[in-house]
This record gives C-alpha cells, sequence and structure tokens, in this order.
C-alpha cells in the first residue's frame, strides 16, 4: 500500500511541477509580446525624430533584435525546456516548499514525507506508519490549485 501511495505523491507532485513550467511559459509569452511591442515603438520614436543615418538605424535594429532575443530565451525558450523535462527542473523538495507557501496545512508534511520516503530503505515501522499517517492528510489537497493561469491576466 505503501508504494501506491508514495507513487501516488510523486505522481501529483510531477504535475504540479508541470504546471508550474506551464505557468511560466504563459508569463513568458506574455512578457515578450509586451516587450517586444514596448522596444518597437520606443526605437521607432526615437528613429523617427533623430535625424541619425544608416548606422543609428543599424544599431537600433540590432539593439532590438538582441533584446528580443534574450527576453524570448530566457522566458520562453528556457520555461519550454523545463516543461519537456531538459535541462535543470525544481525538485520535488523545491515544488513541496511552493505547494507549502499556498496551503499552510500541507507545508510541513509534505516535506516530511519526503524526507522519509527518502530513508524508506530501511525497514522500519515506526517510519513506514508516519509516511502512511501524514499521506492520509494531505491526500485530498490538490496540489494544482497552488498554481493559478488567471493570475498571468494582470
Amino acid at each position: 500500500m505503501r508504494r501506491n501511495t508514495t507513487s501516488e505523491l510523486f505522481k501529483k507532485l510531477n504535475n504540479f511541477i508541470r504546471k508550474y513550467y506551464q505557468n511560466q511559459l504563459i508569463k513568458g509569452g506574455i512578457y515578450s509580446v509586451a516587450v517586444l511591442i514596448i522596444f518597437f515603438l520606443i526605437f521607432s520614436i526615437i528613429e523617427h525624430f533623430s535625424k541619425g543615418g544608416v548606422g543609428v538605424r543599424t544599431f537600433f535594429f540590432w539593439t532590438y533584435i538582441i533584446i528580443n532575443l534574450i527576453i524570448a530565451v530566457k522566458y520562453i525558450v528556457i520555461p519550454l525546456l523545463h516543461l519537456l523535462q531538459l535541462g535543470e527542473i525544481i525538485s520535488h523538495k523545491q515544488a513541496a516548499k511552493i505547494i507549502g507557501i499556498h496551503f499552510n496545512s500541507v507545508d510541513d508534511k509534505l516535506t516530511n514525507i519526503l524526507e522519509l520516503t527518502d530513508e524508506e530503505n530501511s525497514d522500519n515501522d515506526l517510519i513506514i506508519a508516519s509516511i502512511d499517517q501524514k499521506m492520509a492528510d494531505i491526500k485530498p489537497v490538490n496540489f494544482n490549485s497552488a498554481i493559478d493561469f488567471r493570475t498571468n491576466k494582470k
């Protein structure tokens, strides 16, 4: 029974991590589009009022391209790679801390379960009972509700 409950916990944590990176990807898309438009307007206005030649226009063009590439890589490409589980993604313990911020009742229990599952090699009945008890306490909590996509509308 313990294997099923801990595998269910890790499945819920993995789903939370996936939703966390989806949220970062949505925010990144919004930021990238906003920065793209803002810098386009700023550079267009500056270029229009300054009577610079080809060198100034070339500078603005390449600055615009470089800024947008940096923003796209930081806010779109990196979260997309993390969503595809490429590179360094957040650990289950880091996800537990994020979940604990949103659900105070789950904070210590979830962290404690993760620490106890690391020590599960020892067949201590007390550890097994503690894991089962804490799993029963946090089972009804939906970790995915800690991430709300609607907050991105701001």
